[in-house]
Protein backbone atom coordinates (compact mmCIF):
# COMPACT_ATOMS: atom_id res chain seq x y z
CA UNK A 1 0.00 0.00 0.00
CA UNK A 2 1.38 3.44 -0.94
CA UNK A 3 2.24 5.80 1.82
CA UNK A 4 -0.50 8.20 0.67
CA UNK A 5 -2.89 6.01 0.86
CA UNK A 6 -2.03 4.39 4.48
CA UNK A 7 -1.73 7.89 5.33
CA UNK A 8 -5.45 8.13 4.28
CA UNK A 9 -6.76 5.98 6.18
CA UNK A 10 -4.70 6.28 9.25
CA UNK A 11 -6.49 9.53 8.77
CA UNK A 12 -9.95 8.15 8.84
CA UNK A 13 -9.18 5.78 11.39
CA UNK A 14 -8.06 8.45 13.65
CA UNK A 15 -11.60 10.66 12.91
CA UNK A 16 -13.39 7.40 13.43
CA UNK A 17 -11.99 6.72 16.81
CA UNK A 18 -12.94 10.38 17.72
CA UNK A 19 -16.31 10.69 16.30
CA UNK A 20 -16.79 7.37 18.21
CA UNK A 21 -15.37 8.92 21.33
CA UNK A 22 -17.83 11.87 21.19
CA UNK A 23 -20.89 10.20 20.37
CA UNK A 24 -20.14 7.59 23.39
CA UNK A 25 -20.01 10.77 25.27
CA UNK A 26 -23.21 12.23 24.22
CA UNK A 27 -24.99 9.43 24.56
CA UNK A 28 -23.74 8.05 27.75
CA UNK A 29 -22.00 10.40 30.00
CA UNK A 30 -23.76 13.56 28.97
CA UNK A 31 -27.01 12.71 30.01
CA UNK A 32 -26.19 11.72 33.75
CA UNK A 33 -23.86 14.70 33.92
CA UNK A 34 -26.91 16.61 33.25
CA UNK A 35 -29.07 15.10 36.00
CA UNK A 36 -26.25 15.00 38.40
CA UNK A 37 -25.83 18.65 37.18
CA UNK A 38 -29.25 19.45 37.49
CA UNK A 39 -30.05 17.93 40.83
CA UNK A 40 -27.21 19.90 42.16
CA UNK A 41 -28.49 23.47 40.66
CA UNK A 42 -32.35 22.24 41.73
CA UNK A 43 -31.17 21.43 45.43
CA UNK A 44 -28.82 25.14 45.45
CA UNK A 45 -32.11 26.72 44.31
CA UNK A 46 -34.36 25.67 47.12
CA UNK A 47 -31.37 26.49 49.51
CA UNK A 48 -31.40 30.04 48.45
CA UNK A 49 -35.27 30.21 48.21
CA UNK A 50 -35.08 29.33 51.72
CA UNK A 51 -32.66 31.21 53.14
CA UNK A 52 -33.77 33.96 51.02
CA UNK A 53 -37.32 33.69 52.14
CA UNK A 54 -36.26 33.46 55.88
CA UNK A 55 -34.03 37.05 55.56
CA UNK A 56 -37.16 38.78 53.62
CA UNK A 57 -40.28 37.19 53.97
CA UNK A 58 -40.77 37.60 50.66
CA UNK A 59 -40.00 36.15 46.54
CA UNK A 60 -39.00 39.84 45.88
CA UNK A 61 -35.28 39.63 44.03
CA UNK A 62 -35.28 35.74 44.28
CA UNK A 63 -33.51 33.91 41.84
CA UNK A 64 -36.25 30.83 41.14
CA UNK A 65 -35.31 28.05 39.36
CA UNK A 66 -39.10 27.00 38.22
CA UNK A 67 -41.00 30.21 39.44
CA UNK A 68 -44.24 28.76 38.29
CA UNK A 69 -43.92 25.59 40.55
CA UNK A 70 -41.93 27.03 43.58
CA UNK A 71 -43.62 28.26 47.05
CA UNK A 72 -43.03 28.45 50.83
CA UNK A 73 -45.51 27.80 53.45
CA UNK A 74 -44.67 29.65 56.63
CA UNK A 75 -46.28 29.08 59.80
CA UNK A 76 -45.77 31.71 62.19
CA UNK A 77 -45.39 30.71 65.72
CA UNK A 78 -47.91 32.95 67.22
CA UNK A 79 -51.58 33.33 66.02
CA UNK A 80 -54.07 31.53 64.07
CA UNK A 81 -52.43 32.28 60.56
CA UNK A 82 -50.21 30.42 58.57
CA UNK A 83 -48.65 31.44 54.72
CA UNK A 84 -48.55 30.63 51.40
CA UNK A 85 -46.06 32.72 49.48
CA UNK A 86 -44.67 32.16 45.57
CA UNK A 87 -43.28 34.12 42.58
CA UNK A 88 -46.52 35.72 42.03
CA UNK A 89 -48.68 35.43 45.34
CA UNK A 90 -49.12 35.15 48.92
CA UNK A 91 -52.00 33.65 50.37
CA UNK A 92 -52.67 34.11 53.81
CA UNK A 93 -54.64 32.03 55.76
CA UNK A 94 -56.42 32.29 58.65
CA UNK A 95 -57.51 28.57 60.41
CA UNK A 96 -61.32 28.73 61.89
CA UNK A 97 -61.87 25.26 62.65
CA UNK A 98 -60.34 24.11 66.21
CA UNK A 99 -58.48 20.43 65.63
CA UNK A 100 -56.90 22.04 62.47
CA UNK A 101 -55.72 25.18 64.85
CA UNK A 102 -55.06 22.45 67.52
CA UNK A 103 -52.41 20.44 65.10
CA UNK A 104 -50.72 23.69 64.10
CA UNK A 105 -49.85 24.58 67.64
CA UNK A 106 -48.90 20.69 68.59
CA UNK A 107 -46.48 21.75 65.51
CA UNK A 108 -45.14 24.60 66.87
CA UNK A 109 -44.47 23.24 70.69
CA UNK A 110 -42.17 20.49 68.82
CA UNK A 111 -40.33 23.09 66.88
CA UNK A 112 -40.16 25.64 69.71
CA UNK A 113 -38.66 22.70 72.13
CA UNK A 114 -36.23 21.25 69.05
CA UNK A 115 -32.66 22.36 69.60
CA UNK A 116 -32.09 22.00 65.65
CA UNK A 117 -34.37 21.19 63.01
CA UNK A 118 -32.44 18.21 62.59
CA UNK A 119 -34.10 16.63 65.91
CA UNK A 120 -37.14 17.78 65.39
CA UNK A 121 -39.96 15.37 66.27
CA UNK A 122 -43.09 15.17 64.57
CA UNK A 123 -46.13 15.45 66.95
CA UNK A 124 -48.37 12.71 67.19
CA UNK A 125 -51.53 13.67 65.26
CA UNK A 126 -54.73 11.82 64.64
CA UNK A 127 -55.05 12.65 61.00
CA UNK A 128 -58.27 10.67 60.27
CA UNK A 129 -59.65 13.14 63.37
CA UNK A 130 -58.85 15.84 61.59
CA UNK A 131 -60.16 14.92 58.59
CA UNK A 132 -63.31 14.25 59.74
CA UNK A 133 -63.67 17.56 61.49
CA UNK A 134 -62.57 19.30 58.65
CA UNK A 135 -65.44 17.28 56.60
CA UNK A 136 -67.97 20.08 55.41
CA UNK A 137 -71.68 19.33 56.06
CA UNK A 138 -73.57 19.74 52.74
CA UNK A 139 -73.96 23.08 51.65
CA UNK A 140 -71.65 24.50 54.56
CA UNK A 141 -69.41 26.99 53.33
CA UNK A 142 -65.27 26.77 52.93
CA UNK A 143 -65.29 30.14 55.42
CA UNK A 144 -66.66 28.01 58.12
CA UNK A 145 -63.01 26.24 58.36
CA UNK A 146 -60.48 29.40 57.24
CA UNK A 147 -60.35 32.37 55.16
CA UNK A 148 -57.77 32.93 52.35
CA UNK A 149 -56.26 36.39 51.18
CA UNK A 150 -55.09 36.52 48.26
CA UNK A 151 -52.26 39.27 47.70
CA UNK A 152 -50.76 39.22 43.38
CA UNK A 153 -47.29 40.17 42.53
CA UNK A 154 -45.57 41.06 39.69
CA UNK A 155 -42.48 39.53 39.75
CA UNK A 156 -43.25 36.94 36.93
CA UNK A 157 -43.25 39.67 34.29
CA UNK A 158 -40.38 37.97 32.71
CA UNK A 159 -42.45 35.43 31.27
CA UNK A 160 -43.63 35.28 27.82
CA UNK A 161 -46.10 33.58 26.35
CA UNK A 162 -45.28 31.64 22.81
CA UNK A 163 -47.72 31.59 19.86
CA UNK A 164 -49.74 28.65 20.24
CA UNK A 165 -50.31 25.76 17.69
CA UNK A 166 -52.65 23.22 16.37
CA UNK A 167 -52.07 19.60 15.50
CA UNK A 168 -55.34 17.66 13.56
CA UNK A 169 -54.53 14.29 14.38
CA UNK A 170 -57.79 12.87 12.83
CA UNK A 171 -61.08 14.13 11.90
CA UNK A 172 -61.79 13.37 15.74
CA UNK A 173 -59.10 14.70 17.62
CA UNK A 174 -57.14 17.56 17.69
CA UNK A 175 -54.38 18.88 19.84
CA UNK A 176 -53.62 22.56 20.74
CA UNK A 177 -49.91 23.62 22.12
CA UNK A 178 -49.31 26.37 23.90
CA UNK A 179 -46.73 27.69 26.43
CA UNK A 180 -44.69 30.04 27.93
CA UNK A 181 -40.89 30.71 28.65
CA UNK A 182 -39.02 32.33 31.04
CA UNK A 183 -35.28 32.96 31.22
CA UNK A 184 -34.31 29.27 32.15
CA UNK A 185 -36.69 26.91 31.04
CA UNK A 186 -39.88 26.47 28.70
CA UNK A 187 -43.10 25.60 29.88
CA UNK A 188 -45.60 23.87 27.46
CA UNK A 189 -49.06 22.85 27.64
CA UNK A 190 -50.55 20.24 25.52
CA UNK A 191 -54.41 20.30 25.19
CA UNK A 192 -55.92 16.88 23.12
CA UNK A 193 -59.39 17.30 22.26
CA UNK A 194 -61.82 14.89 20.88
CA UNK A 195 -65.39 13.19 20.84
CA UNK A 196 -66.42 10.08 20.73
CA UNK A 197 -69.82 9.24 20.20
CA UNK A 198 -71.66 9.52 23.81
CA UNK A 199 -68.93 12.27 24.94
CA UNK A 200 -66.55 15.19 24.63
CA UNK A 201 -62.63 14.31 25.98
CA UNK A 202 -60.23 16.83 26.96
CA UNK A 203 -56.68 15.61 28.01
CA UNK A 204 -53.81 17.96 29.70
CA UNK A 205 -50.04 17.42 29.60
CA UNK A 206 -47.91 20.19 31.57
CA UNK A 207 -44.35 20.03 30.78
CA UNK A 208 -41.21 22.20 31.21
CA UNK A 209 -37.90 21.67 29.05
CA UNK A 210 -34.66 23.11 30.02
CA UNK A 211 -33.12 25.78 27.74
CA UNK A 212 -29.38 25.47 26.08
CA UNK A 213 -28.24 27.76 29.45
CA UNK A 214 -28.38 24.49 31.37
CA UNK A 215 -26.73 21.88 28.94
CA UNK A 216 -23.81 24.55 28.00
CA UNK A 217 -22.24 25.08 31.68
CA UNK A 218 -22.48 20.89 31.15
CA UNK A 219 -20.17 21.26 28.10
CA UNK A 220 -18.09 23.65 29.24
CA UNK A 221 -17.21 21.89 32.17
CA UNK A 222 -16.36 18.43 30.30
CA UNK A 223 -14.20 20.48 27.90
CA UNK A 224 -11.33 19.83 29.58
CA UNK A 225 -11.81 16.35 30.09
CA UNK A 226 -12.80 15.85 26.42
CA UNK A 227 -9.69 18.07 25.32
CA UNK A 228 -7.23 15.71 27.26
CA UNK A 229 -9.17 12.41 26.23
CA UNK A 230 -8.86 13.52 22.38
CA UNK A 231 -5.46 14.37 23.00
CA UNK A 232 -4.46 11.23 24.23
CA UNK A 233 -6.20 9.50 21.38
CA UNK A 234 -4.63 11.55 19.14
CA UNK A 235 -1.27 11.17 20.80
CA UNK A 236 -1.87 7.52 20.79
CA UNK A 237 -2.64 6.90 17.40
CA UNK A 238 -0.07 9.24 16.00
CA UNK A 239 2.28 7.23 17.85
CA UNK A 240 1.34 3.98 16.36
CA UNK A 241 1.21 5.71 13.05
CA UNK A 242 4.76 7.04 13.41
CA UNK A 243 5.90 3.66 14.21
CA UNK A 244 4.92 2.37 11.16
CA UNK A 245 6.47 4.84 9.31
CA UNK A 246 9.79 5.31 11.51
CA UNK A 247 10.77 1.93 12.18
CA UNK A 248 10.99 0.56 8.53
CA UNK A 249 13.63 3.76 8.33
CA UNK A 250 15.60 3.39 11.42
CA UNK A 251 15.92 -0.34 9.87
CA UNK A 252 16.90 0.79 6.70
CA UNK A 253 19.42 3.49 8.30
CA UNK A 254 20.44 0.82 10.35
CA UNK A 255 21.47 -1.23 7.66
CA UNK A 256 23.32 1.59 5.82
CA UNK A 257 25.58 1.75 8.84
CA UNK A 258 26.29 -1.94 8.37
CA UNK A 259 26.51 -1.71 4.96
CA UNK A 260 28.97 1.49 5.52
CA UNK A 261 31.30 -0.18 8.02
CA UNK A 262 31.26 -3.93 6.22
CA UNK A 263 32.98 -2.35 3.65
CA UNK A 264 32.59 -4.88 0.54
CA UNK A 265 32.32 -8.11 2.36
CA UNK A 266 29.08 -9.89 1.33
CA UNK A 267 26.29 -9.01 3.78
CA UNK A 268 23.02 -10.89 4.03
CA UNK A 269 19.78 -8.85 2.59
CA UNK A 270 17.54 -6.60 4.56
CA UNK A 271 14.26 -8.35 4.64
CA UNK A 272 11.32 -5.84 3.37
CA UNK A 273 7.78 -6.25 4.95
CA UNK A 274 6.50 -2.96 3.36
CA UNK A 275 4.41 -2.93 0.52
CA UNK A 276 5.00 0.69 0.02
CA UNK A 277 7.46 3.43 -0.79
CA UNK A 278 9.62 2.56 1.50
CA UNK A 279 9.54 -1.29 0.99
CA UNK A 280 10.28 -0.36 -2.08
CA UNK A 281 13.75 1.93 -1.47
CA UNK A 282 14.76 -1.21 0.93
CA UNK A 283 14.72 -3.08 -2.16
CA UNK A 284 16.72 -0.38 -4.22
CA UNK A 285 19.25 -0.70 -1.17
CA UNK A 286 19.80 -4.17 -1.48
CA UNK A 287 19.74 -4.07 -5.10
CA UNK A 288 22.76 -1.15 -5.49
CA UNK A 289 24.79 -2.65 -2.45
CA UNK A 290 24.66 -5.80 -4.33
CA UNK A 291 25.45 -4.04 -7.49
CA UNK A 292 28.20 -2.25 -5.87
CA UNK A 293 29.77 -4.90 -4.25
CA UNK A 294 29.81 -7.16 -7.13
CA UNK A 295 31.75 -4.19 -9.60
CA UNK A 296 34.18 -3.98 -6.26
CA UNK A 297 34.47 -7.91 -6.53
CA UNK A 298 35.29 -7.20 -10.40
CA UNK A 299 37.18 -3.91 -10.34
CA UNK A 300 39.78 -6.30 -7.68
CA UNK A 301 39.81 -9.22 -9.80
CA UNK A 302 40.66 -7.00 -12.59
CA UNK A 303 43.16 -5.15 -10.59
CA UNK A 304 44.61 -8.49 -9.78
CA UNK A 305 44.27 -9.54 -13.21
CA UNK A 306 46.45 -6.26 -14.18
CA UNK A 307 48.91 -6.64 -11.38
CA UNK A 308 49.74 -10.51 -12.41
CA UNK A 309 49.96 -9.27 -15.63
CA UNK A 310 52.24 -6.40 -14.93
CA UNK A 311 54.29 -8.60 -12.70
CA UNK A 312 54.44 -11.24 -15.57
CA UNK A 313 55.88 -8.59 -18.36
CA UNK A 314 58.39 -7.58 -15.72
CA UNK A 315 59.54 -10.97 -14.84
CA UNK A 316 59.94 -11.95 -18.90
CA UNK A 317 61.04 -8.63 -20.42
CA UNK A 318 64.02 -8.88 -17.30
CA UNK A 319 64.26 -12.63 -17.79
CA UNK A 320 64.22 -12.08 -22.02
CA UNK A 321 66.78 -9.39 -21.89
CA UNK A 322 69.28 -11.88 -20.00
CA UNK A 323 68.64 -14.47 -21.92
CA UNK A 324 69.40 -12.21 -25.32
CA UNK A 325 72.59 -11.99 -24.16
CA UNK A 326 74.23 -15.39 -24.52
CA UNK A 327 72.89 -15.70 -28.68
CA UNK A 328 73.96 -11.88 -29.19
CA UNK A 329 77.30 -12.52 -27.85
CA UNK A 330 77.75 -15.64 -29.39
CA UNK A 331 76.73 -14.15 -32.62
CA UNK A 332 78.61 -11.36 -32.52
CA UNK A 333 81.98 -13.50 -31.52
CA UNK A 334 80.93 -15.95 -34.11
CA UNK A 335 81.21 -13.39 -36.61
CA UNK A 336 83.56 -11.49 -35.27
CA UNK A 337 85.61 -14.76 -35.98
CA UNK A 338 85.04 -15.22 -39.26
CA UNK A 339 85.49 -11.76 -40.42
CA UNK A 340 88.88 -11.52 -38.82
CA UNK A 341 89.26 -15.24 -39.80
CA UNK A 342 90.77 -16.57 -36.38
CA UNK A 343 91.54 -20.32 -36.40
CA UNK A 344 88.46 -22.79 -36.77
CA UNK A 345 86.56 -19.39 -37.66
CA UNK A 346 87.73 -20.05 -40.78
CA UNK A 347 85.42 -22.29 -41.48
CA UNK A 348 82.44 -20.16 -42.24
CA UNK A 349 80.76 -23.05 -43.64
CA UNK A 350 80.46 -24.69 -40.54
CA UNK A 351 80.16 -21.60 -38.20
CA UNK A 352 77.23 -19.68 -40.29
CA UNK A 353 74.75 -22.68 -39.46
CA UNK A 354 75.49 -21.33 -35.94
CA UNK A 355 74.86 -17.62 -36.53
CA UNK A 356 71.66 -18.53 -37.93
CA UNK A 357 70.47 -20.74 -34.92
CA UNK A 358 71.45 -18.30 -32.42
CA UNK A 359 69.66 -15.87 -34.76
CA UNK A 360 67.00 -18.07 -34.74
CA UNK A 361 66.89 -18.19 -30.37
CA UNK A 362 66.97 -13.96 -30.49
CA UNK A 363 64.35 -14.60 -32.93
CA UNK A 364 61.92 -16.70 -30.70
CA UNK A 365 62.61 -14.50 -27.71
CA UNK A 366 61.46 -11.58 -29.32
CA UNK A 367 58.45 -13.52 -30.32
CA UNK A 368 57.76 -14.69 -26.94
CA UNK A 369 58.00 -11.19 -25.51
CA UNK A 370 55.05 -10.09 -28.46
CA UNK A 371 52.61 -12.58 -27.30
CA UNK A 372 52.91 -12.23 -23.96
CA UNK A 373 50.93 -8.98 -24.38
CA UNK A 374 48.00 -10.95 -25.71
CA UNK A 375 45.31 -10.40 -23.19
CA UNK A 376 42.07 -11.88 -22.78
CA UNK A 377 40.08 -8.62 -24.54
CA UNK A 378 42.79 -9.83 -27.79
CA UNK A 379 41.69 -13.45 -27.74
CA UNK A 380 40.04 -14.37 -30.87
CA UNK A 381 38.23 -17.25 -30.41
CA UNK A 382 37.64 -19.44 -33.92
CA UNK A 383 37.37 -23.08 -35.27
CA UNK A 384 41.15 -24.35 -35.12
CA UNK A 385 42.31 -27.40 -36.55
CA UNK A 386 44.30 -29.17 -34.18
CA UNK A 387 46.11 -31.76 -36.51
CA UNK A 388 47.38 -29.23 -38.75
CA UNK A 389 48.58 -26.92 -35.94
CA UNK A 390 50.65 -30.04 -34.68
CA UNK A 391 52.02 -31.53 -37.76
CA UNK A 392 53.43 -27.33 -38.57
CA UNK A 393 54.79 -27.57 -35.02
CA UNK A 394 56.58 -30.67 -35.08
CA UNK A 395 57.87 -29.47 -38.62
CA UNK A 396 59.35 -26.62 -37.38
CA UNK A 397 61.20 -28.73 -34.92
CA UNK A 398 62.69 -31.74 -37.56
CA UNK A 399 65.85 -30.45 -37.43
CA UNK A 400 66.29 -30.06 -34.19
CA UNK A 401 64.93 -33.37 -33.48
CA UNK A 402 67.18 -34.92 -36.36
CA UNK A 403 70.37 -33.77 -34.44
CA UNK A 404 69.36 -35.77 -31.23
CA UNK A 405 68.13 -38.61 -33.66
CA UNK A 406 64.48 -38.21 -31.35
CA UNK A 407 61.57 -39.91 -32.87
CA UNK A 408 57.94 -39.07 -32.69
CA UNK A 409 55.40 -41.67 -32.24
CA UNK A 410 51.85 -39.64 -32.85
CA UNK A 411 48.59 -40.97 -31.86
CA UNK A 412 45.46 -38.70 -33.41
CA UNK A 413 41.81 -37.88 -33.71
CA UNK A 414 40.36 -35.26 -35.56
CA UNK A 415 40.01 -32.52 -33.61
CA UNK A 416 38.84 -29.02 -34.30
CA UNK A 417 39.07 -26.95 -31.01
CA UNK A 418 37.38 -23.32 -30.55
CA UNK A 419 40.33 -21.11 -29.26
CA UNK A 420 42.99 -18.76 -30.43
CA UNK A 421 45.18 -20.35 -33.02
CA UNK A 422 48.07 -18.34 -32.42
CA UNK A 423 47.68 -18.63 -28.96
CA UNK A 424 47.69 -22.34 -29.31
CA UNK A 425 50.51 -22.61 -31.36
CA UNK A 426 53.13 -20.87 -28.69
CA UNK A 427 51.55 -23.03 -26.45
CA UNK A 428 52.00 -26.44 -28.59
CA UNK A 429 55.37 -24.85 -29.73
CA UNK A 430 56.46 -24.36 -26.02
CA UNK A 431 55.58 -27.90 -25.09
CA UNK A 432 57.59 -29.49 -28.03
CA UNK A 433 60.60 -27.40 -27.45
CA UNK A 434 60.48 -28.54 -24.04
CA UNK A 435 60.34 -32.27 -24.82
CA UNK A 436 63.00 -31.83 -27.71
CA UNK A 437 65.34 -30.03 -25.29
CA UNK A 438 64.87 -32.63 -22.77
CA UNK A 439 64.47 -35.53 -24.49
CA UNK A 440 67.84 -37.77 -23.87
CA UNK A 441 69.80 -38.58 -27.59
CA UNK A 442 67.82 -41.08 -29.32
CA UNK A 443 64.70 -41.00 -27.17
CA UNK A 444 60.73 -41.24 -28.24
CA UNK A 445 58.20 -38.66 -27.81
CA UNK A 446 54.62 -39.81 -27.62
CA UNK A 447 51.84 -37.34 -29.06
CA UNK A 448 48.37 -38.23 -28.46
CA UNK A 449 45.68 -35.88 -29.39
CA UNK A 450 42.27 -36.59 -28.69
CA UNK A 451 38.76 -34.27 -28.50
CA UNK A 452 39.48 -33.14 -25.08
CA UNK A 453 42.80 -33.45 -24.95
CA UNK A 454 46.61 -33.32 -25.85
CA UNK A 455 49.05 -35.47 -24.16
CA UNK A 456 53.05 -35.08 -24.91
CA UNK A 457 55.28 -37.82 -23.22
CA UNK A 458 58.94 -37.74 -23.51
CA UNK A 459 61.13 -40.79 -22.38
CA UNK A 460 63.76 -40.29 -19.87
CA UNK A 461 63.42 -37.27 -18.82
CA UNK A 462 63.03 -36.03 -15.14
CA UNK A 463 61.35 -33.12 -12.77
CA UNK A 464 62.63 -32.86 -9.39
CA UNK A 465 59.74 -33.17 -6.87
CA UNK A 466 60.62 -30.57 -4.93
CA UNK A 467 60.31 -28.37 -7.82
CA UNK A 468 57.00 -29.94 -9.04
CA UNK A 469 54.67 -27.42 -7.13
CA UNK A 470 56.61 -24.43 -8.50
CA UNK A 471 57.46 -25.85 -11.90
CA UNK A 472 54.82 -22.81 -13.74
CA UNK A 473 57.00 -19.84 -11.54
CA UNK A 474 59.09 -17.80 -13.09
CA UNK A 475 63.39 -18.96 -12.95
CA UNK A 476 62.31 -21.91 -11.22
CA UNK A 477 65.05 -24.80 -11.61
CA UNK A 478 67.87 -26.75 -10.16
CA UNK A 479 71.47 -26.20 -10.51
CA UNK A 480 71.97 -29.17 -13.20
CA UNK A 481 69.08 -27.87 -15.26
CA UNK A 482 69.09 -24.07 -15.01
CA UNK A 483 70.26 -23.20 -18.39
CA UNK A 484 67.42 -24.73 -19.86
CA UNK A 485 64.76 -24.46 -17.49
CA UNK A 486 63.68 -20.72 -17.00
CA UNK A 487 60.41 -19.31 -18.65
CA UNK A 488 58.55 -21.71 -20.77
CA UNK A 489 56.35 -22.91 -18.44
CA UNK A 490 55.49 -19.98 -16.54
CA UNK A 491 54.63 -18.65 -20.04
CA UNK A 492 52.75 -21.87 -21.09
CA UNK A 493 50.62 -21.07 -18.11
CA UNK A 494 49.64 -17.54 -18.60
CA UNK A 495 48.34 -18.76 -22.22
CA UNK A 496 46.63 -21.22 -20.75
CA UNK A 497 44.82 -19.08 -18.23
CA UNK A 498 44.24 -16.18 -21.19
CA UNK A 499 42.19 -19.28 -22.58
CA UNK A 500 40.89 -20.97 -19.83
CA UNK A 501 42.02 -24.22 -19.92
CA UNK A 502 44.22 -26.56 -17.72
CA UNK A 503 47.75 -28.31 -17.89
CA UNK A 504 48.97 -30.84 -15.63
CA UNK A 505 52.70 -31.82 -15.92
CA UNK A 506 53.39 -34.46 -14.18
CA UNK A 507 56.45 -37.40 -13.41
CA UNK A 508 55.39 -40.67 -15.16
CA UNK A 509 57.63 -43.99 -15.48
CA UNK A 510 60.23 -43.05 -17.27
CA UNK A 511 59.50 -39.70 -18.33
CA UNK A 512 57.45 -36.49 -18.28
CA UNK A 513 53.61 -36.57 -19.35
CA UNK A 514 52.57 -32.94 -20.33
CA UNK A 515 48.75 -32.93 -20.68
CA UNK A 516 46.27 -30.11 -21.49
CA UNK A 517 42.42 -30.24 -21.52
CA UNK A 518 41.17 -28.97 -24.74
CA UNK A 519 37.66 -28.02 -22.97
CA UNK A 520 37.07 -24.96 -20.43
CA UNK A 521 37.24 -26.64 -16.80
CA UNK A 522 37.12 -25.24 -13.47
CA UNK A 523 41.33 -23.94 -13.51
CA UNK A 524 43.77 -24.78 -10.78
CA UNK A 525 46.10 -22.52 -10.15
CA UNK A 526 49.69 -24.35 -11.24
Amino acid sequence: MRLSKKTFLYSIMISLVLVLFVLLYFIFMLPSLYVEYAGQEYLESIIQVQEGYSKNRSYEGLEVRNPTGSATLEIPLEGDSIYLAGKAFRLTINIKEPKLLEAVEQLRDSVENSDSFADLEIPDIDFEELKESMRMEDGGPLSDLLSVQIDADEELQDIQTRKGKVHIVSDTMVVFEGGMNDKDNDYTTYIAAGKTKDAVIFSFLPVMTPQMNEIRPIVFGSLPMIAAVLFLLVLIASQIFSKKIVNPIIRLAGYAEDVKEAGYREMAPLEIHEKDEIGELGTILNELYEKLRLQYQELEAKNRSLARENKRQEVFLRASSHQLKTPITAALLLTEGMISEIGKYKDTGKYLPEVKRQLLSMRKIVEDILYLNHSADNIKREPVNMNLLLKEVLESYRIPAGEKKLTFRCEEQPVQAETDGEIMRKILDNLVSNAVSYTPPKGEITIRLTEDSFEIYNAGAHIEEELLPHIYEPFVSSDTSRKGRGLGLYVISYYMELLGFQIEISNEENGVLARMYLSKKEHKNP
